[in-house]
């Protein structure tokens, strides 16, 4: 067990029984100073000798002290680097060191949520890290899981929920292999000419067709979607490469076996799909691209070279929705071919979807938008497209090196 002062923690050495620096917090008084370093052993403090106390003994006296604190210590044989990284992750997950029963110090805890942008200052310890939330004053570091701490946890609590077959809801090798803890991040600047595709997710229903179709309305010569590829004959009134692009059976399957699709899938005998080179044709044409993917498309739209700006769109709490049934139906608050409204099951299968899709790919998005007005909805993507036009924006490290 640590304790803290709020600048450095302090142990008891497993081996001596020596009470000693087990950390410096980064920014914290302690390190300020320079005098004091990790593993130095601490004889007195304020002139009391707390040899063969504990470091709650020691705390104690910490507590009760006023004005300036004095140490005695033996200092250690090495002096850890104490330098600052420069790495910044976004974080993948909820964490309240209150409620970790395995952190050295609570203390010395840094809590935070998903989608918080983190500074890592220090992984000298493999087990926990010492981050501050960027953009915070505060000068002090606290400590954090590392990725491997935290994979491990979330790797523990999988296999627990193996047997009674929870964790195989989803399909999803991809998922199931994936464990999101933190992704390291860079500073995305616009580029003059070069749009990040807009990729809007959510559950059936949800209004994200509807968005997307306002969206390309609003400047036809700007914001543009894929025409998608079928193999059903085409309708009367239909021109081709209009609706649709109309292709053989045995086209199509060829060029999904080439992984040519960003998303395919099939629907009463024929199939549909999004190809890869259509998404391109429209960045290569300097317009801003506007998708709205089956969720796991993600997969294959979430790469260095297209950059996409991914937005969920989200239904309200199931009982906002009972109260909005009416309103839905007068303001198309979602999809306009289900202006016939919906049932409180099909209202449940939303929301349950939903849970499922923020569930796996939630922290992978930029935005997030709560459909429960669409055209409230509907500006605030417009804010969103625009800030991501003629902002710097939070990406994955790798798309910016």
């Amino acid at each position: 067990m640590e304790v803290n002062d709020k600048g450095a923690t302090i142990k008891t050495d497993e081996e001596t029984g020596k009470i000693i620096i087990a950390r410096i917090m980064h920014g914290g008084a302690a390190d300020r100073s320079g005098l004091i370093h990790v593993g130095d052993e601490v004889i007195e403090v304020n002139n009391i000798n707390v040899e063969g106390k504990t470091p709650s003994d020691v705390l104690s006296i910490l507590q009760n002290s006023e004005g300036t604190i004095t140490f005695k210590l033996v200092p250690s044989d090495g002096k850890l680097d104490q330098r600052e990284s420069k790495v910044r992750v976004k974080a993948y997950f909820d964490y309240e060191p209150e409620n970790d029963p395995y952190i050295p110090c609570k203390e010395a805890g840094l809590g935070f949520q998903r989608g918080d942008i983190l500074h890592i200052v220090s992984q000298d310890d493999s087990y926990w890290w010492q981050a501050r939330k960027e953009g915070e004053k505060t000068t002090r570091a606290g400590l954090i899981p590392s990725r491997a701490l935290q994979e491990r946890r979330i790797l523990h609590e999988r296999t627990q929920k193996e047997p009674n077959g929870d964790a195989k809801t989803e399909n999803d090798d991809f998922d199931r292999e994936m464990i999101a803890t933190y992704e390291e991040v860079a500073k995305l600047y616009p580029r003059p000419g070069v749009f990040r595709p807009i990729v809007l997710i959510g559950a059936p229903g949800v209004g994200r067709n509807e968005l997307k179709r306002r969206l390309v309305a609003r400047d036809p010569e700007k914001y543009k979607s894929p025409v998608p590829y079928t193999t059903r004959p085409m309708r009367p009134g239909e021109v081709a490469g209009r609706e649709y692009l109309f292709v053989t059976r045995e086209k199509m399957e060829a060029d999904i076996a080439a992984s040519k699709f960003i998303e395919h899938g099939e629907y009463k005998g024929h199939l549909y799909g999004t190809a890869a080179d259509s998404v391109k044709s429209i960045v290569n044409a300097s317009c801003v691209c506007v998708l709205g993917p089956h969720y796991q498309a993600l997969k294959s739209l979430r790469t260095a070279q297209l950059k996409p700006y991914i937005v969920h769109i989200r239904p309200p709490a199931f009982e906002e929705l009972k109260k909005s049934r009416t309103k839905a139906r007068a303001r198309s608050t979602f999809d306009e071919n289900n202006s016939r409204g919906f049932t409180d099951e099909e209202f449940m299968e939303m929301i349950k979807s939903d849970e499922r899709i923020n569930f796996h790919y939630g922290h992978f998005c930029d935005e997030e938008i709560v459909n429960d007005d669409l055209s409230e909805a509907f500006e605030k993507l417009v804010n969103f497209a625009n800030k991501c036009e003629t902002e710097p924006l939070w990406a994955p490290a790798s798309w910016v090196q």
